[in-house]
């Protein structure tokens, strides 16, 4: 039943926020979304490798002058889920997607509260809770759509670990920690991370409370299924983390400081937001998970601190990492262990915390349900709870309305709602099935009155076609590489229309590139970027009223642009928002505010894909000097010899160069699975035997 009604109301929820069969996600208000510009372009280029060129993508040549595809984590080629985009087109596929992992994420929280003790209502609240958070579906809006997919993995996660971890375990509970640890990993590697600790945790902690595991038969018992799922997930995921390992020194994220990873570091006063949602307001520093959410937790906190002690702890650790650079627990862990700073944004922990929190209200509902405090203090406690919500949902709604978002101030209503059901349930004035839904009901109209404003679903009238004049005139130009200092190509339109791109948006990027990038554009990171070229806000004194686009349409246009660099990289055209002076680019066009230029120093070349994992690269006249067909990765020519120098170089006095990307990377790691899958299997195998 539950499983039934969190479905249809997820399903609701959704296409009424506007995400339809042909529409994406967007914050409200933005003007980019991950969702279209990574995700989209992701699952199109995957889904016409396979079923047009009929080749698995390993290299895609679209963006960045060319980069490793597959294994790039963030692509997601191993993640089975991902594979439904053969069989949808990629804008459905991504939308059912989104409702089948947030409705995976609700079933699974519901399904670990039921084994640790939840009534079914009160592992209802916290299903609703979970799939609903805010945190998570402000990620559906800002198109992080990685993390919604792995944010289903961990309530299974610990609902798996907590049926391995008992008296009389099942024995296949191991194999369940494996394979769903496995697809958290795949669907995203960086939320993987604090998942496996978190749930590492937990396993101890129920290996610690069950006195008969604590003996040595017991540890004997435990430990060796325990070794076996860790080996399975070791194996299963291989095909990914192997090539990722492999070229880990290659890639811009490996020279990452402290400054670039504490990005969006949460400051003291942001805490604020545990008590007031910033409705439509920033996905990565977002903490609301509803205001009387927490006030469920904190009363499951105070009426059995010992038994969920853990969560508590938790949490407080989880609040001290998100805020990054801003305390010291982020900054000792980020000094001692550098490796770390590949995850960055520390708030994205955050994630965790809103699996957790629904969870504890879930405890807090049902406690307060059948063992009310009776108490005098805990009564005057609740009353002061009621009076004092009402008390600032007026004050709010009243003083602060010109601060806050009216639905915002409304929004702390849901304080002295869920404070009028404790009271009820603490005098026992209803059933207590009635009192349990009553408090679900708040938590679901508290979370969803945040929710409706993080996400909005647009069509491709606003991201895709209004680029097509200029998308086919570059075609029809025979446009052999383009670059624009201001993303008048966005990512999308490019990847739609086939036309490569020496720019692009991507954290996956060799450093060697961006060196070369850097020099061709004239645009200097200060620090890590995830574009290319690396984007800041013109000075104009007005930058506040400016829109997103406006901002990038002026953000280089004082960058000193190198088209003989360029021309070496095949970039025949220059696209931009603002007018450009430089010796070897000559104006060809204007497609409607955009204008068009030709790089007289790019050579008479053509590069012939045959597939993504295979080029050909002709040159109609010689050319003095070096061409780069490719950035970076690994390739072999026609007689799979290595390519000298920079992976991808073409002496351009050869009219004709072909070559073919190494799928090395790919077979390490099929070794390497079948290695650990073959020990976890004898390990296995060993067990069932004892």
């Amino acid at each position: 039943m539950f499983f039934t009604c969190l479905a249809v109301i997820m399903a609701a929820f959704l296409l009424l926020v506007g995400l339809g069969p042909d529409r994406l996600p967007f914050p409200p208000e933005a003007e980019f979304s991950d969702a279209v510009t990574s995700h989209w372009t992701n699952a199109l280029f995957l889904r016409r490798s396979v079923l047009e060129d009929h080749a698995w993508p390993l290299w895609r040549p679209l963006i960045m002058s060319g980069q490793p595809f597959a294994a790039n984590p963030l692509n997601m080629v191993w993640y089975p889920p991902q594979w439904l985009v053969f069989l949808l087109p990629p804008t459905l596929h991504l939308n059912v997607l989104i409702w089948l992992h947030l409705v995976l994420a609700g079933i699974g929280a519901w399904a670990w509260s039921r084994v640790t003790g939840l009534r079914p209502w009160a592992a209802a609240l916290v299903g609703l809770g979970y799939a609903f958070a805010p945190r998570l579906i402000a990620s559906v809006g800002a198109g992080h759509l990685d993390l919604v997919y792995a944010a289903a993995w961990p309530p299974w996660l610990l609902w798996a670990i907590h049926r391995m971890v008992e008296p009389a375990a099942s024995r296949r509970a191991g194999l369940w920690v494996a394979l769903i640890a496995a697809l958290c990993f795949l669907a995203d590697v960086r939320l993987s991370a604090y998942v496996f600790v978190t749930a590492a945790v937990y396993l101890l902690w129920r290996w610690w409370n069950i006195r008969k595991l604590r003996s040595r038969s017991g540890m004997r018992r435990l430990g060796s299924p325990v070794v076996c799922a860790v080996l399975l997930a070791a194996g299963l995921t291989a095909i990914q983390w192997v090539p990722l390992l492999l070229m880990r020194t290659d890639l811009s994220r490996s020279t990452l400081t402290l400054k670039d990873a504490a990005v969006n570091s949460l400051s003291a006063g942001q805490w604020i937001g545990l008590l007031i949602g910033n409705h439509g307001g920033s996905w990565e520093t977002l903490v609301y998970v509803g205001v009387s959410t927490l006030a469920l937790a904190i009363a499951a906190l105070l009426m059995r601190p010992r038994e969920l002690a853990l969560w508590g702890v938790l949490l407080l650790l989880i609040m001290l990492y998100a805020m990054g650079d801003r305390f010291i627990l982020w900054t000792a862990l980020n000094r001692l262990v550098p490796p770390l700073r590949w995850w960055r944004g520390p708030p994205r922990v955050w994630l965790i915390a809103a699996l957790i929190f629904p969870y504890l209200a879930g405890w807090g509902a049902q406690l307060l349900v059948e063992h009310p405090p009776d108490q005098k203090v805990a009564r005057l406690g609740v009353v002061a709870v009621l009076s004092g919500g009402m008390a600032c949902g007026l004050f709010s709604t009243l003083a602060l309305s010109s601060q806050l978002k009216l639905s915002a101030a409304l929004g702390t209503f849901a304080l002295p709602g869920v404070a009028l059901v404790m009271l009820l349930a603490i005098f026992g004035k209803l059933p207590a099935r009635t009192l349990i839904m009553g408090f679900a009901l708040v938590v679901v109209v508290d979370v969803l009155w945040i929710d409706r404003t993080l996400v909005e679903g647009r069509g491709e009238d606003e991201w895709l076609k209004p680029y097509r004049a200029l998308a086919e005139y570059l075609d029809q130009s025979g446009a052999t590489r383009v670059y624009s200092p201001s993303y008048s190509l966005p990512q999308q339109a490019a990847v739609y229309w086939n036309i490569p791109q020496f720019d692009g948006v991507d954290p996956f990027q060799m450093e060697s590139y961006v060196q070369v990038a850097e020099a061709a554009t004239g645009v200097r990171a200060n620090g890590y970027s995830v574009t290319i070229p690396a984007y800041k806000p013109h000075n104009t004194g007005e930058s506040g009223q400016q829109s997103e686009s406006e901002v990038l349409a002026a953000a280089n246009r004082d960058a000193a642009i190198n088209p003989r660099l360029l021309g070496q990289w095949l970039v025949s055209h220059v696209v931009s928002a603002f007018e450009i002076d430089a010796n070897g680019l000559v104006l060809e066009a204007r497609i409607g505010d955009v204008y068009v230029y030709r790089n007289v120093f790019a050579p008479d070349a053509d590069l012939s894909w045959h597939g993504p994992n295979r080029v050909t690269v002709r040159v109609s006249r010689p050319y003095t000097g070096t061409l780069y067909a490719v950035a970076g990765g690994r390739w072999k020519d026609e007689r799979g010899e290595g390519l000298p120098g920079l992976p991808g170089a073409v002496d351009g006095s050869t009219q004709t160069w072909s070559f073919v990307y190494d799928t090395s990377e790919v077979w390490i790691g099929l070794l390497v699975s079948g290695a650990l899958v073959g020990l976890a299997t004898l390990g296995w195998w060993t067990v069932l035997r004892d």
